[in-house]
């Protein structure tokens, strides 16, 4: 029992602590973990950004209000020569339609508010003069080719020191300028071959819109104006063919081929009007100032057989068939006038080998030919 005992106390003392409770324990400490730098480099950035933003707006503030200063300035020193009258107005100059120089402005003289409304109203009228198609005869009269109707101008009109009083519509145009918010109207002075290229202009219209009388008028100013505007001329001529007023086309052709020997198309539509005034005679006289060697020489054989074949002057009708034949030798009809003009001559040997040749070629109508073959079986013995 003792021995028992001893154990039991032997054990509760192995069983008690050794003191190590009693040791005192530190504290435990908690270590952080680093903090991220990005959110600072975010906000750096950003700020940067903002800084560099505004710079750009304030210098972009700073060019406007210098443009805006350096306008104030220009508008003052404007303002200013204003003021002192050494600000020159604009002059503006009329240019002519065709190759005529322009002309140049008189003076810089304000108008008064009536005398401009009635020298816009007058010019306005004047050039509004458009609306209709020219007569078929003028047109077929005109058809001859042109070799440089127009002359251009010699000269160009010298300025004036003070405005004149003359017409409206031969000496002058108005303008209207625009200077510094204010209208101002300007007279320009305009030489008297503008004025007549202006005219022929309007002419021109006027026979289109089938204003005739009034394109009469044109024309006749025109070459009043110019008289070597050669198609002026020719204009009013065609117009007085085409409403068969004879005598009057005859006189202007007449007076530009007498002005202008030169100009030949006037002798090939004086030709034509003599022969449409029944004188034959007049018209092979006119077409014999015409050379052989011209632009026009074709048109003046065909015209020139045409007549001296009703004139019964045979010899002219065969030397212009001969001439028509060498240009043209496929042509039927010239060797069959050549063979008739012989004929007529009582050369029938020479005719015969000429309806043969005209026989020989296309273009003749079933009436002709049956006549030359009946005209060759007559000769057809005569050597």
């Amino acid at each position: 029992m003792s021995v028992i005992n001893t154990m039991l106390k032997d054990l509760d003392k192995r069983q008690q602590s050794h003191g190590l409770d009693e040791l005192p324990v530190p504290p435990l400490q908690y270590r952080q973990a680093p903090r991220s730098r990005l959110p600072w480099l975010l906000l750096a950035l950003l700020s940067l950004l903002l800084l560099a933003s505004g710079y750009l707006v304030w210098d972009r503030y700073a060019a406007l209000e210098r443009t805006n200063l350096a306008l104030q300035q220009d508008n003052q020193s404007l303002a200013q020569e204003i003021a002192s009258g050494e600000l020159k107005q604009p002059m503006v100059s009329e240019e002519p339609t065709t190759k005529s120089k322009p002309a140049l402005v008189a003076n810089k003289t304000p108008v008064d508010k009536s005398r401009s409304e009635a020298l816009l109203t007058a010019d306005a009228q004047t050039i509004g003069k458009t609306e209709s198609t020219d007569a078929e005869a003028s047109a077929e009269f005109m058809a001859t080719p042109k070799t440089d109707p127009v002359a251009a101008p010699k000269g160009e009109a010298k300025p004036i020191a003070k405005p004149q009083a003359v017409r409206v519509e031969q000496a002058s145009d108005t303008k209207t300028v625009k200077a510094n918010g204010s209208m101002e109207v300007t007279e320009v002075k305009l030489s008297p071959e503008a004025l007549a290229e202006k005219r022929f202009s309007q002419g021109k219209s006027a026979q289109e819109g089938g204003q005739l009388s009034q394109a009469v008028n044109d024309f006749s100013e025109a070459i009043r104006l110019k008289p070597a505007l050669h198609g002026a001329r020719q204009h009013l001529a065609a117009l007085y063919y085409g409403q068969g007023q004879l005598g009057e086309a005859k006189t202007v052709l007449e007076q530009g081929l007498a002005l202008y020997h030169q100009e030949i198309d006037y002798a090939l539509m004086l030709a034509r009007v003599l022969e449409a005034q029944g004188d034959s005679q007049g018209a092979l006289a006119v077409l014999g100032k015409i050379p052989d060697d011209h632009l026009l020489a074709k048109q003046k054989w065909v015209l020139q057989s045409h007549l001296a074949q009703q004139a019964s002057e045979f010899t002219l009708a065969e030397e212009s068939y001969r001439r028509l034949a060498r240009v043209e030798p496929t042509q039927a009809k010239w060797w069959m006038g050549l063979a008739y003009a012989l004929d007529s001559q009582q050369k029938y040997t020479s005719a015969k080998q000429a309806y043969g040749q005209a026989l020989g070629l296309p273009g003749l109508s079933q009436q002709a030919s049956d006549f030359v073959q009946q005209r060759l079986a007559q000769l057809g013995d005569i050597e």
